[in-house]
């Protein structure tokens, strides 16, 4: 029986690859990488994936709105972005606010980097890929990262020299990146469903 080697791709293949092989996927290591593996494959939404895309629209409104109404940017959902020490890694943090006006140059478009990203923890996330996918984002001069455990309804910052834990009856701030913006932290998740 012979093995067949996986094919590895570049950047610059990993751009050229018709969306719908990239859909949904990271490029880490020259791997094209699922970013969300759900359980209940082939039958629809599964609750995870339900829950998953309900934090991401209540955490998407209230930073889009703040940063629309003091034209601080805006907020993409799974935007592609390059990371690693080469610029080698695709990666596609479901949330991230992008700074300013976007470059005339569409290839200048490819070398983005948001100035704050963020990941909502899903049941298959690792602590590792989540704990790495922190360190490349501020390598790559993303100013803030929030992630968020929609189980526990709460919110991990990380800065450059920081991290800071929030929780359900605090309020959370977005600085430096939106000076001003103040939230609670549950408004950032839909409300409880009752069993």
């Amino acid at each position: 029986m012979v093995a067949t080697a996986e094919r590895l791709y570049t950047v610059e293949e990993f751009w050229a690859l018709p969306e719908e092989m990239t859909d949904g996927c990271e490029l880490i290591d020259g791997r094209l990488v699922k970013k969300h593996v759900w359980d209940g494959e082939g039958k629809g939404m599964t609750p995870p994936m339900y829950n998953h895309a309900r934090v991401m629209k209540y955490a998407y409104r209230p930073l889009d709105q703040f940063a629309d109404r003091h034209s601080l940017g805006e907020v993409l959902h799974e935007p592609t972005i390059m990371v690693g020490a080469n610029q080698e890694r695709m990666r596609k943090p479901d949330l991230a606010l992008f700074v300013g006006e976007p470059p005339v140059a569409a290839e200048a478009i490819y070398y983005l980097v948001p100035a704050f990203a963020i990941e909502i923890i899903s049941p298959n996330n690792t602590a590792a890929d989540m704990f790495n996918k922190v360190e490349e984002y501020l390598a790559a001069g993303v100013q803030l990262v929030w992630q968020m455990f929609p189980e526990r309804r709460s919110v991990i910052a990380f800065g450059a020299d920081y991290a800071a834990v929030f929780r359900p009856g605090d309020t959370i701030t977005a600085e430096p990146v939106l000076p001003g913006f103040a939230c609670p932290v549950t408004d950032l998740f839909p409300p409880p469903q009752s069993e």
